[in-house]
């Protein structure tokens, strides 16, 4: 039995430390397919895409067990295998905005070079269209199996949760908050934006080939992942909500899995308050990782950490994959323009907003939250975005492409049409629902 010192609430507030400055972080999600058929890879190709990652660029292998699943690159950036077969790209933390957008850009051209010399394609967007639910390839990380059977144990509440897990792709933005007042109103704003702005980004209207019923499929199957631990958290829209309010939350939900000798083991069926007060049962209590870990298993649409990551819109092309992290830091980063967004959805609650998360995922910009049209809510937020941004150049910190990496998004409001209409149009039309026409179009182009 070790002896495994009391973790206290002083210690997991550590979690929650605002930052010196304002920096940005990026997370890519893309499929990593076969441009034949736009079907993800299994691991014997996705270790030669990573080993030939490795090579090219000097990278530094991320192993679990005898299993290659990542390279951190010379930069500071990560590529990593999701779940499903998918990659991700992590990016280094960066004060601007334009700065990370130019990192990612040359970081995601070497990482396509890497694919196209293996035959592989790398497509961005929301939802894998084309593997069947019961052909995703996993990827040998021990964890999946305890994840799989932790879903299957809370029934139909997660009856879309392996689709999840291995189907959908997002393009997520962090963010800092550096005081706590500073953290109440920037949850809040990001809390009440996230299933209204998502409105612009709906862009997962196929499913295992087909028309899905909905332009975002991706939004739709998160409601049906775990509520406990996913979607709209009402406690986050509080005019005083505070990082003690997310850390009660998360003291209440259970454990998924934990690190134990390099390798992973499910959590008893006890909520992390009770596992600190009684431990694992196995002679050892939670661990400062442990309580880390834990915050990493809960999957918001906004989630709260030492940053405030987006979690809630569909991915993009890569023409327009800039085009959220622009939206968040426009409204985050400038208080006016944070203010004045707090002020245009003040009378939306928390039942508002998970309606909306709905409607938005069927309806896109003709989606109601409250009594509100979402179309002349997004409209609004986008121009306070745009102000923010501009102010950012007007201040040095960015460069004038800044705000222009929302003109994708002024063409939704433009033309009405969203990603995810056009996908559809294109799908049935000039690709005449030919997988390979539908990647050719959509992946990342080497030049």
């Amino acid at each position: 039995m070790r002896d495994e010192p009391e973790l206290t609430r002083a210690d997991l507030a550590t979690l929650f430390t605002p930052a010196r400055e304002e920096r940005i972080g990026l997370e890519l999600e893309c499929g990593l397919v076969d441009p034949r058929t736009g079907q993800n890879v299994g691991y014997h190709h996705a270790r030669g895409f990573l080993d030939a990652l490795r090579h090219e660029l000097d990278g530094t292998p991320i192993e679990e067990g005898a299993a290659l699943v990542g390279v951190e690159l010379p930069g500071g950036a990560q590529v990593s295998l999701e779940l499903g077969g998918a990659i991700e790209y992590s990016s280094a933390p960066f004060r601007s905005l334009t700065d990370l957008v130019g990192a990612a850009r040359r970081d995601m051209l070497a990482v396509t070079f890497a694919a196209r010399g293996l035959g592989l394609s790398i497509l961005p967007g929301a939802l894998l269209p084309f593997p069947p639910p019961d052909g995703i390839p996993w990827a040998p990380k021990p964890r999946i199996g305890i994840m799989r059977d932790y879903f299957h144990r809370l029934g139909p509440p997660a009856s879309y949760a392996e689709r999840v897990m291995g189907l959908t792709l997002s393009t997520q933005t962090t963010v800092d908050f550096l005081s706590p007042v500073d953290f109440c109103e920037k949850l809040r704003l990001l809390a009440k934006v996230a299933p209204i702005a998502a409105a612009l980004f709906v862009n997962s209207p196929l499913d295992d080939g087909q028309p899905a019923g909905v332009l975002s499929h991706r939004m739709r199957m998160w409601d049906r992942v775990d509520p406990a631990r996913c979607g709209v958290l009402g406690f986050t829209t509080a005019p005083d909500v505070s990082t003690e309010d997310v850390l009660r939350w998360a003291l209440d939900l259970p454990m998924i899995y934990r690190r134990t000798n390099g390798g992973y083991t499910a959590a008893p069926d006890r909520t992390f308050a009770e596992l600190m007060r009684d431990g694992f049962g196995d002679g050892t209590r939670p661990a400062l990782g442990d309580w880390r870990a834990h915050l990493s298993q809960v999957w918001p649409q906004v989630r709260a950490r030492n940053t405030l990551e987006m979690r809630a819109f569909d991915g993009l092309g890569w023409p327009a994959f800039a085009a959220g992290p622009a939206l968040v830091v426009g409204l985050a980063y400038h208080a006016p323009s944070r203010r004045a967004a707090l002020a245009l959805l003040s009378d939306l609650t928390a039942a508002d907003l998970a309606r909306a998360t709905g409607d938005v995922a069927a309806k896109g910009l003709d989606a109601l939250a409250g009594r509100h049209p979402v179309g002349s809510l997004v409209e609004a937020l986008l121009g306070l975005a745009r102000q923010g941004l501009w102010a950012r150049v007007d201040a040095g910190i960015d460069s004038a492409e800044g705000p222009d990496l929302l003109d994708p998004l002024d063409e939704v409001i433009r033309t009405g049409v969203t990603f995810a209409e056009r996908y559809l149009s294109d799908w049935a039309g000039p690709f005449r629902e030919r997988p390979d026409a539908l990647v050719a179009a959509h992946r990342i182009p080497v030049s």
